[in-house]
């Protein structure tokens, strides 16, 4: 079939051309492509050329190729970037994700361009078949044959593979590269590849490219949405867009997919056909994975050592989603190797670390379980409930026929290692010694995850024994007074037992080492808890809810103690003592009226009490630090500052949103330098402010004015101050880092002095520091912008700007940078919103330059909702040009873009519109060799020199006058604009 693809260029879509062309599209005689005409953003004659060419290659190469373009491209620039040299790149990715495709498609693309090229499918396969010598013989020595039109055998003497090669561009392309002593050793043969040879490599071991010394590694990600509906489409239905579908059973199959375009290809070819039963279908396949799935994912599974296998498992069947570090402490319970054991799993791409939580795709997790049904006969790990039901349930119980029923598995319980059991809408009665010759199961984890059915197992005979070689019991609504009489806790690293009948955790509590977790919550028969005499590694205890526990020990000498959870214990009066590293005590909801004063004074903040306690407690404490009243809302008023906290240095007060003033205390607490008072948002009046504070967070308060700011203070943070109308500044010292972002109530009048001064204060710190030889401090200030305002900076439209630049013999001590922002309203994703600073110049000889800086705007999990337009001013003293009096810059520009804390660009609904560069110079006399002045959106009278009138070698533009580039880059970007439109015609006759 022959595929016509039109492409309109400058053509209004109301002509007549397109009368004619939409008659044929809709006829099905040609495939139309339309730029993105519809949408917002207007593309560029290169974005164009891209769009189409990504559009005819998808359509020649189909099934087999969908996304594969821009990763391409992204491999194609990357290589770019690397010296001229022997540049290398490695392909990785999980199996199945496209790497072979991917390859070929670079291959394929690229070959054309060297001398020599050459490809080798399924390597490892290959070499160890072949063996090395017989492999280069084959494959380069073949090579060497037809180019060179040589015969006979000798050709494959290293000696001449150097003389004939070395000036030759080669390309070798190295798929699915396992042992990294096979890759390693076929390239060392290939020493002599000359300057702009490439070697790529394919592997799922991340590993495997630094042993073969290819640093450079491009990591595969599987197909977006939107592409992978498109390939599983045209594999189950043959059509792009099918008009009968299930949407919602596609969707299934594309989540579980995970983007893997082999999962994707097969599960559409297993699918087709099957439109009335697709779900059933479709059930059965996750059950019971494809084979060719299967293989790709043993084959590398079977590479695995048995310290990763087992690890592997144990994720699969119980910690997939679980925290990292746990996974490690169970793991490690069990004499494994976690941390070098998960490390491999994620260079081979079986397992990935995200928010610190140990993640496995669904595909993945079922195949492994596959594994397991698949290994033995019997069974080491079990989650499948009938076939747990068929080991636990008391046979004598139940009725002659419906015994006779129960399927039998063949299930051995010397063998079992784990049991994983969801028990809800489970009703049935357990055998007395049903966990009896389970020696070597480690495991138990028996739960509810829909809690409101409540719990499904019955003992009605009791339970006569545990396994002792338990690493973690977890066993939701426990119905036992008490734990088995011979169990014996000596290798448990988690007791994870809420909601139980417990009374007492019994006599086999002797030994618990190893014993990291105790779980208890809400066990509301809980009288006696006394095993943490001999838990001396504890790190976490939580009977939270255990209402008639009536004691609790003292745990100062248990120094890995890190949190103590004892809320709702209503029958507890006192508390002995914490160890001083502890990091979270609760305590709210018991009868405790004292707390020794260790506990408070090393970590106050961390002590989750009453609000009434917690406050009564802390008047006597004269020695406190700290101090957390986060959220009191009960809290209105706080008193006049007199003596007791003389030491007080953090103070948060965050939320408490029924307090209305705050006393005068700039002559008390002289050692606090953190002051924490956002979200009071009843708070109209502070009286004055400690003089030595660092740190001051208002933001969304109700205050009118600010009263006068101690010298010390560093950083301002006054976000969605509304009613803010007035701030008191001397300016003795320079604003370091100050955001008054959603403060509307401010006047054009105030912000234009308020950004005056601080401009003024910078150039005169910079003279002060310049003299001092030390480092001008950093700053960084957020204020709305005012069309009203008046500025020394005269702003230029849009995020750049540029000049020409003629040298000064003034030396140059920083520059004084003002961008605004603008914020649409449905503005997402501002975390740490930054703004990076790109800073490119010329100079007379030739050299043209370039450096980055990002700017921080504020911290990377602070997203606060910003509206409107809002003026940024930095302070920057290390982007410095290389201009000198002998070698000028002929011109210099900068641009800048909002982005988000990952130094991604946020798009259109955050971007700068306007920019503005102002250079600070310091004193010097005429001998020095300068740097580059420039002066961008400024006016003629200059802050920056005191009362001294600019020099004529400073150049001041318009903010309206256009900034024509030099007449070399006018060139530059015609030739380039010619290039672009010859490149599709170039492409298309390369796809």
């Amino acid at each position: 079939m022959q595929v016509m693809v039109p492409v309109f260029y400058d053509v209004d879509p109301l002509t007549r051309v397109y009368g004619w062309a939409n008659r044929w599209l809709e006829a099905g005689y040609i495939t139309m492509h339309q730029s993105r005409i519809s949408s917002s953003k207007i593309l560029t004659d290169s974005e164009l050329v891209e769009d189409v060419i990504k559009d005819v290659y998808e359509k020649l190469h189909r099934t087999e190729r969908v996304g594969i373009y821009s990763k391409v491209l992204e491999i194609e620039n990357l290589l770019y970037k690397q010296p001229w040299d022997v540049r290398s790149i490695g392909i990785w990715g999980m199996p199945g994700i496209g790497k072979t495709t991917l390859a070929k498609a670079v291959f394929n693309h690229m070959s054309s361009d060297y001398d020599v090229s050459c490809f080798i499918e399924n390597f490892d396969e290959a070499f160890h078949k072949e063996g090395l010598h017989r492999l280069l013989e084959k494959k380069i020595g073949k090579l060497l044959k037809e180019v060179f039109d040589i015969k006979g055998s000798y050709i494959m003497r290293p000696s001449l593979q150097r003389d004939k090669l070395c000036n030759k561009r080669i390309l070798v392309v190295l798929d699915d590269v396992r042992d990294s002593l096979a890759g390693e050793s076929f390239l060392r043969r290939l020493d002599w590849l000359g300057p702009g040879s490439l070697i790529i490599m394919t592997s799922t071991n991340k590993k495997v490219f630094a042993y073969c010394d290819i640093y450079q590694v491009y990591e595969v990600h599987g197909l977006n949405e939107h592409e992978a509906l498109q390939l599983f489409f045209q594999n189950a239905f043959e059509k792009d867009v099918p008009e009968q579908i299930d949407r919602e059973i596609s969707r299934n199959v594309i989540e579980y997919a995970n983007g893997n375009p082999l999962a994707l290809r097969i599960y559409g070819q297993e699918l087709k056909g099957k439109m009335s039963e697709m779900e059933d279908a479709f059930l059965k396949l996750k059950q019971h994975p494809p084979q060719k799935i299967q293989d790709v994912v043993k084959s590398v599974y079977s590479q695995l050592g048995d310290n990763e296998k087992n690890i592997l498992l144990d994720i699969a069947c119980l910690f997939r989603g679980e925290n990292i570090n746990y996974v490690i402490q169970m793991l490690e319970g069990c004499r494994y190797f976690p941390r070098i054991g998960i490390t491999i799993l994620v260079e081979k791409w079986l397992v990935t670390i995200s928010e610190n939580t140990v993640q496995m795709t669904n595909l993945i997790q079922d195949i492994c379980r596959e594994i397991l049904n698949g290994e033995t006969e019997s069974c080491t790990r079990m989650w499948e409930p009938r076939r747990i039901r068929y080991l636990l349930e008391d046979d004598d119980l139940k009725a002659g026929a419906e015994s006779s029923a129960t399927p039998k598995y063949g299930l051995v319980s010397e063998d079992i290692e784990s049991i994983f059991l969801d028990t809800s809408n489970l009703i049935y009665d357990v055998k007395r010694e049903a966990f009896k010759n389970m020696f070597n199961l480690r495991f138990l984890k028996i739960y509810n995850s829909c809690s409101k059915y409540g719990h499904g197992l019955n003992f009605p005979n009791g339970l006569d024994s545990l396994p002792c070689g338990l690493r973690l019991l977890h066993w939701e609504n426990y119905p036992l007074k008490s734990l088995p009489q011979d169990f014996e806790l000596d290798n448990l690293v988690e007791l994870c037992m809420p909601y139980s009948k417990l009374q007492t955790l019994g006599a086999g509590t002797k030994f618990l080492e190893m014993l990291k977790r105790i779980r208890l919550c809400h066990s509301k028969e809980l009288v006696e808890f006394d095993v943490l005499l001999v838990a001396r590694n504890i790190e976490l205890i939580d009977l939270q809810g255990c209402t008639r526990l009536q004691s609790f020990p003292d745990t100062s000498e248990l120094q890995h103690l890190r949190v103590i959870n004892l809320s709702g214990c209503t029958e507890i009066k006192s508390f002995q003592g914490a160890p001083q590293n502890i990091e979270e005590l609760h305590l709210q909801g018991t009868s405790i009226r004292e707390i020794p004063i260790s506990t408070v004074s090393h970590s106050p903040q961390k002590v989750k009490l009453d609000r009434k306690k917690l406050l009564n407690l802390l008047e006597n404490f004269e020695d406190v630090e700290h101090i957390d009243l986060e959220s009191v809302t009960d809290l209105t008023k706080v008193s006049s500052c007199n003596q007791g906290f003389g030491k007080l240095v953090h103070l948060n007060m965050k939320d408490c949103s029924h307090i209305r003033s705050l006393p005068d205390m700039a002559n008390v607490l002289e050692s606090l330098q953190v002051l924490h008072l956002s979200g009071c948002s009843e708070l109209k009046e502070i009286k004055g402010f400690p003089r030595n504070m660092r740190k001051l967070y208002i933001g969304g308060t109700a205050i009118r004015e600010v009263p006068q700011l101690p010298n010390s203070l560093e950083f301002l943070n006054a976000h969605g101050c509304t009613h803010l109308k007035s701030i008191c500044l001397n300016f003795e010292q320079l604003p370091r880092h100050y955001t008054f972002s959603n403060c509307f109530n401010f006047s054009s009048q105030l912000i234009s002095e308020f950004l005056e001064k601080c401009l003024t204060r910078v150039a005169s710190i910079a003279r002060e520091h310049q003299q001092e030889l030390t480092r001008e401090p950093e700053v960084s200030i957020c204020i709305p912008s005012d069309a009203r305002q008046r500025f020394a900076f005269l702003l230029q439209p849009g995020p750049d700007v540029m000049i020409d630049s003629p040298w000064t013999r003034k030396p140059l001590s920083g520059l004084a940078i003002s961008v605004v922002v603008s914020f649409q309203d449905d503005c997402q994703n501002v975390a740490g919103l930054g703004i990076r600073c790109i800073c490119t110049w010329q100079t007379r000889n030739g050299y043209l330059g370039r450096m980055e800086r990002l700017f921080q705007c504020w911290a990377p999990l602070e997203a606060p909702k910003v509206q409107r337009d809002h003026v940024f001013f930095f302070y920057e003293t290390d982007m410095h040009t290389n201009g000198s009096e002998e070698n000028p810059n002929l011109w210099v520009k900068f641009e800048f873009h909002a982005v988000s804390w990952e130094n991604k660009l946020l798009g259109d609904k955050c971007m700068v519109i306007q920019c503005g560069v102002r250079v600070i110079t310091a004193p010097g006399n005429d001998t020095n060799t300068i740097p580059s002045e420039i002066t961008i959106g400024s006016e003629a009278t200059s802050v920056v020199d005191g009362d001294h009138p600019p020099t004529s070698s400073r150049i001041v533009l318009e903010a309206n006058s256009p900034t024509p580039l030099p007449s070399k880059e006018r060139r530059k970007v015609s030739r380039a604009q010619s290039t672009l439109r010859s490149n599709l015609w170039k492409w298309m006759r390369t796809i």
